[in-house]
């Protein structure tokens, strides 16, 4: 069963839009230390992590998720610094703010996030879960291959399916 963000989150997604997965190439995790040095270099005492499929090296869509954690009331120190690297964000929530861009051909998602946030707080126990169990990890491998070609969004809730079961107690 989906939660609530989840479920907004699909419909958000273009109907008919496909997912394309390619196979891990460690040039995502030379850009990604790229980027976070790049981060580090003007807000040096912001904890920036790397997650994802790139993250956890993996096959994936070619693209890269950064997170840099903060609480939001911190949010307003960090915030003229990272638009002096990446431009004006794309969006601005109370517990994110959001950047896309693309960089040696990777899309990149990058944030400035709460890590208190339920959202985020499920996240950061999902990449966990997989960074700590390699069966875990190789079977959401395999099912982010398997949707290769296929309905985004049908992606997306069979991922978000996977992480409901894995956490399970």
């Amino acid at each position: 069963m989906l939660l609530e963000d989840e479920k907004k989150y699909i419909k958000t997604i273009p109907k008919g839009k496909v997912v394309k997965i390619f196979p891990f190439s460690s040039r995502a995790t030379e850009l990604a230390d790229k980027i976070i040095q790049k981060v580090k270099g003007v807000c040096p005492r912001l904890k920036v992590v790397h997650m994802g499929a790139s993250g956890l090296g993996i096959s994936g869509q070619r693209d890269l998720d950064i997170y840099s954690l903060s609480s939001p009331q911190n949010f307003s120190q960090y915030l003229p610094k990272l638009i002096k690297l990446f431009g004006k964000p794309q969006s601005q929530k109370k517990d994110s703010i959001a950047w896309e861009f693309k960089q040696d051909g990777y899309q990149v998602e990058f944030y400035l996030t709460n890590p208190k946030s339920s959202s985020m707080k499920r996240q950061i126990a999902v990449f966990k879960v997989l960074k700590d169990n390699k069966k875990v990890l190789k079977q959401y491998e395999r099912l982010k291959e398997g949707m290769d070609g296929k309905s985004f969004r049908d992606y997306q809730r069979k991922k978000y399916e996977f992480y409901h079961r894995m956490l399970k107690p």
